[in-house]
């Protein structure tokens, strides 16, 4: 096995635009026609990711799910999901609104009989325009007989979410349950869980363009008000914690018992083992390296992803032409919260209450039991969470 890169799925949403082509100078993807998003690494259904490199070059990812099993993802990973890839990643260009929507949990999913299991998500911002946002979270006080009568008047992102400004670099972590959808303006990368389980109570524009059914849009409300988190918390972006290893800059942005994803950012040569049995995944959101392993190499630019099989140990050589000789990188992979976050973290001295922080407020959040929290252990006051909106929400316009 050997560092497989893919080629995008792409969908063509009504929210999307050209910055797959004009920011991340995507290859494979049309530059006259707007595009909302490239599903990176992708094994769901028809929807398939397509090896692009060495000598798997033309394979699904389903076809190596089925042919390596656990030598593709790992031993733990195997044991825990079996012959389902758990995570799909994406790039999302939201040039115009995203749908008010939620994503059941896996019980939920259950209980409905949807085809998928439950959807815990995250967005990492590579992009914010000027005065970009997102809505996300519940408002204060928010009750479903409130919900209901706001979808009833028509008031559904502002009379429904916190609306916040996005800046670039930043995490927001979406629990299956939270109540989202990003505004125009943003370019984000997805990690999830391998799921298309969502309802929408405003899918305006979705059902025109056939990507909703009518009999769908109609139901997905009621299920929205059942399974949605009725809860506010004091901020809606995660806190970073950063640690230095193995001369890079590794910098947590997020934890659930899902997913963990972390930025990685390096100037000099740097060697990648996992010595857990599993796979990761690294999406290049600045520069470009070069990757080796396995006795294959591949060239991987900005908005590219790259799936390390497990056990094989990568020598990532940062590409001096390019940013700077520098290289930003997302990792990805499937955790056990307590050996991979939370030990190693608090062996640096991390505060838990920092370390909790990764995983938001609320119910979604994995790492307060085991970090001995009670469920309040983030709420803050009013004054406070309106310091922190003053002091941390000014979107920036980054030119790469």
């Amino acid at each position: 096995m050997y560092p497989l890169k893919f080629e995008p799925y792409l969908k063509f949403y009504p929210y999307g635009g050209r910055r797959f082509v004009e920011v991340l100078e995507k290859q494979g993807v049309p530059r006259n026609r707007d595009v909302a998003e490239t599903w990176e690494i992708a094994d769901h259904g028809e929807e398939q990711s397509i090896v692009a490199n060495g000598p798997l070059t033309g394979q699904p990812l389903r076809a190596l799910m089925q042919q390596f099993g656990a030598e593709l993802v790992g031993t733990e990973v195997f044991a825990r999901y079996g012959d389902y890839f758990p995570l799909l990643l994406k790039f999302l260009d939201c040039d115009k609104r995203l749908p008010a929507h939620m994503h059941p949990n896996d019980a939920h999913a259950a209980r409905l009989g949807l085809p998928d299991k439950g959807k815990t998500e995250a967005w990492y911002i590579v992009r914010a325009d000027s005065g970009a946002s997102a809505y996300i979270g519940a408002l204060p006080g928010f009750t479903p007989e409130k919900f209901r009568n706001a979808i009833d008047s028509g008031n559904t992102y502002d009379g429904v979410m916190n609306k916040v400004a996005t800046t670039t670099g930043e995490t927001y972590f979406v629990p299956a349950g939270r109540l989202h959808g990003l505004d125009g303006g943003n370019l984000a990368f997805e990690i999830q869980q391998n799921s298309d389980s969502g309802f929408g109570w405003d899918w305006a524009g979705f059902v025109e363009a056939g990507v909703i059914p009518p009999d769908d849009a109609e139901r997905h409300p009621q299920f929205a008000i059942e399974c949605a988190l009725y809860e506010d918390g004091p901020q809606e972006a995660t806190t970073y914690v950063t640690i230095q290893e193995n001369d890079a800059e590794r910098t947590f942005c997020c934890a659930c018992q899902y997913f963990v994803l972390e930025r990685w950012t390096a100037s000099q040569v740097l060697s990648f083992h996992d010595a857990a049995p599993r796979f990761n995944t690294l999406t290049l959101i600045n520069g470009a390296a070069t990757i080796s392993g396995g006795g294959e190499e591949v060239f991987a630019r900005r908005g590219e992803s790259l799936l390390i099989p497990a056990g094989v140990e990568v020598t990532i050589t940062p590409q001096s032409l390019t940013n700077g000789g520098k290289v930003e990188m997302l990792r990805c992979y499937v955790p056990q919260l307590e050996r991979d976050v939370v030990a190693p973290l608090q062996a640096q001295g991390i505060d838990k209450h920092q370390i909790a922080w990764l995983g938001s407020y609320g119910a979604g959040n994995d790492l307060l039991p085991l970090l001995g929290l009670p469920q309040d252990a983030l709420d803050i006051s009013a004054a406070e969470r309106q310091d922190a909106v003053n002091r941390g929400r000014h979107s920036r316009d980054e030119t790469f």
